[in-house]
């Protein structure tokens, strides 16, 4: 079956264009342009390093890495993020680490060998004092403090480190329709109707 040729016009470095894995991948790598930490519970935009000129029946879809949602916290909260084809801007990905910011021990059970290395390699500091320090205010009167432990570069436990490069996202391209929406007073009488959704449909 021959694959369907479509051209797209990419800016940016050699380094960064997106590639496929194989020659039956759907997606096409995105990978981020600089390296940062994502601390927990944060959400941040991932540069790129590209821009896209696409057919403008062409839509490109940002969708989340399975091996990095497997063995990290990071998500991708908009997904699948879409890309239309006139936005000639830098493509970035939204990235949430769903990390809890507060230390329950739900962490370890996930990673049990940083059980040894979290009075080794970690300092505890009270949330109060990060708090401040992360924006120059004071918690407010009655807010419970907790203890965080942060690494040596001062970020808590269950930050994500980005590195310039890393694999971060795929893109699938995909075929856009424009209908035409036509006015009527009832579309259950239009076509087969099944009636009714979320799990109207039964369970098995």
């Amino acid at each position: 079956m021959n694959k369907e040729e479509i051209t797209v016009y990419v800016e940016g470095e050699e380094r960064l264009i997106p590639i496929s894995a194989s020659v039956g991948s759907a997606g096409f790598d995105l990978r981020s342009r600089i390296s940062l930490v994502i601390e927990p519970g944060e959400t941040v935009l991932i540069p790129c390093g590209i821009r896209l000129a696409m057919p403008e029946d062409i839509e490109a879809q940002v969708r989340p890495r399975s091996g990095l949602s497997l063995r990290t916290s990071l998500r991708i909260p908009n997904t699948p993020g879409t890309i239309d084809s006139d936005f000639r801007d830098e493509i970035c990905i939204i990235a949430e680490n769903t990390n809890s910011l507060y230390f329950d021990g739900s962490i370890l059970v996930k990673d049990p060998e940083l059980a040894t290395k979290l009075h080794q390699e970690y300092r505890p500091i009270q949330f109060s004092e990060y708090f401040r320090k992360k924006t120059g205010q004071h918690l407010p009167f009655g807010v419970s403090d907790h203890t965080l432990y942060l690494d040596e570069g001062g970020h808590p436990v269950g930050s994500i480190y980005i590195e310039d490069g890393d694999r971060i996202a795929q893109l699938v391209f995909a075929k856009v329709i424009h209908p035409e929406f036509v006015p009527v007073d009832k579309v259950s009488e239009i076509g087969l109707n099944r009636g009714g959704g979320f799990g109207s449909s039964g369970h098995s």
